[in-house]
């Protein structure tokens, strides 16, 4: 039986001043996937969605090593992310045909192997077909008695991270805080890199969205960047506070999920009537350390993955402390990366919910959706990462001083 974790009834849209006719939009009930092992004794083989992040709602026999599974979105309606993660062991050493089928969606992700759940790599081009018509893809796998993971990007879920966000803690110059807690009762930690009796901040989230691994990996690669034992790093971490949520949607991460938290809501859609917990609590976080005395924000960056790298800012003409901060920053990467493809969509609608909006609307700083591609490789993503830090930094020191 499937469970169902929450309500949520968006509100009512009006056509017409009178509101006389009215268009109701009704947010499904989120469903969690139930967590099990689904067996083929004359196979002899087994599928699992029995670990964080998987995502695997039904499983069937198709032939003798042809397998049919079914992914279905957390609820609906929903941006078209269709996340999958599974693992598949066989008796015998053989090989499979799983076939993904997306209730709601279209195969997005192209599939990445392990068998440890920590390395990772791609499956071969020729081991899978994708049926662009039907949105489906066919996987011919390789098992054995070893558990074989397929996910559309590598798991980094909320263990590493917190992992991840432990050793950091260990620095002299980093402090981690639990703010609050998502709708499941999962910590929302927030780390204070540099130091702690300055006024120039600087805000940094990511993962809203469960299944921007990318994101992720970017936003670990700028935080490694903060924390280099070089002048320009130490100078920059003696004089901003860099305040990191680096996990704002643990619960999704956790159950796997398309897009939206526990609720049933996209996070990035919920910065204007902060009706779940995650984003009130971030919020207000962040807002009181802004508060104290003579405070003055710099940056906000909220990291993601799409398609393809892009920054979404706000326009050159919107007005922002530090003044030309974004055309600056992209200028100077453009010219320090000639082999990489600086793209920029500026546009700001307060309207639309954004953590980027909001923060614009707040501090009117330079509040910019940092996107990597889905399947920008994890070196590039270091590289440019690291690069564009420098050039953040620079700029942001060259502003204190004025």
């Amino acid at each position: 039986m499937t469970r169902i974790a929450s309500i949520l009834v968006l509100s009512v849209a009006c056509a017409a001043p009178s509101c006389a006719q009215e268009k109701l939009v009704v947010q499904e009930k989120v469903a969690l996937q139930q967590k099990r092992t689904f067996t083929f004794e004359q196979a002899g083989v087994r599928f699992s969605n029995q670990f964080s992040g998987a995502r695997l709602n039904e499983c069937t026999q198709v032939g003798s090593s042809a397998f049919r599974l079914v992914i279905r979105p957390e609820n609906t309606p929903i941006n078209d992310s269709a996340w999958y993660a599974f693992q598949v062991t066989a008796e015998t050493p053989r090989t499979i045909t799983a076939s993904l089928t997306y209730v709601g969606g279209r195969h997005r992700y192209k599939p990445r192997i392990s068998r440890d759940g920590r390395v990772w790599s791609p499956l071969e081009a020729d081991r899978w077909v994708y049926d662009r018509e039907k949105g489906t893809v066919a996987l011919r796998l390789d098992v054995d008695k070893r558990p074989l993971w397929v996910a559309g990007r590598d798991l980094v879920g909320v263990a590493q991270i917190e992992s991840w966000a432990d050793a950091l803690a260990r620095k002299p110059f980093i402090r981690q805080s639990t703010i609050g807690k998502s709708m499941r009762g999962h910590p929302i930690r927030m780390m204070e890199l540099g130091n702690s009796e300055s006024r120039n901040l600087v805000f940094v989230i990511s993962r809203q969205h469960p299944p921007e691994v990318t994101g992720t990996f970017g936003l670990m690669a700028f935080v490694s960047k903060l924390c280099e034992d070089t002048p320009l790093s130490k100078s920059f971490r003696d004089r901003f506070l860099t305040l990191i949520v680096p996990l704002v949607n643990p619960d999704g991460v956790d159950a796997g999920h398309w897009r939206h938290n526990m609720g049933g809501v996209d996070l990035n859609r919920d910065w204007k009537d902060f009706k779940q917990p995650e984003t009130r609590q971030v919020r207000d976080a962040l807002l009181k350390i802004a508060a104290r005395p003579r405070a003055r924000p710099f940056l906000f960056l909220d990291f993601h993955s799409t398609n393809r790298d892009v920054f979404y800012t706000q326009k050159d003409e919107h007005p922002t402390f530090p003044e030309n901060f974004t055309r600056d920053w992209l200028a100077a990467l453009a010219k320090r990366f000639p082999d990489y493809r600086v793209r920029r969509s500026g546009a700001h609608d307060p309207t639309t919910g954004t953590s980027k909006g909001w923060f614009y609307e707040r501090f009117k700083i330079p509040s910019i959706t940092y996107e990597f591609g889905d399947h920008t490789d994890r070196e590039p993503i270091r590289r440019v990462t690291g690069g564009s830090t420098e050039e953040i930094m620079k700029l942001l020191l060259a502003a204190a001083r004025n």
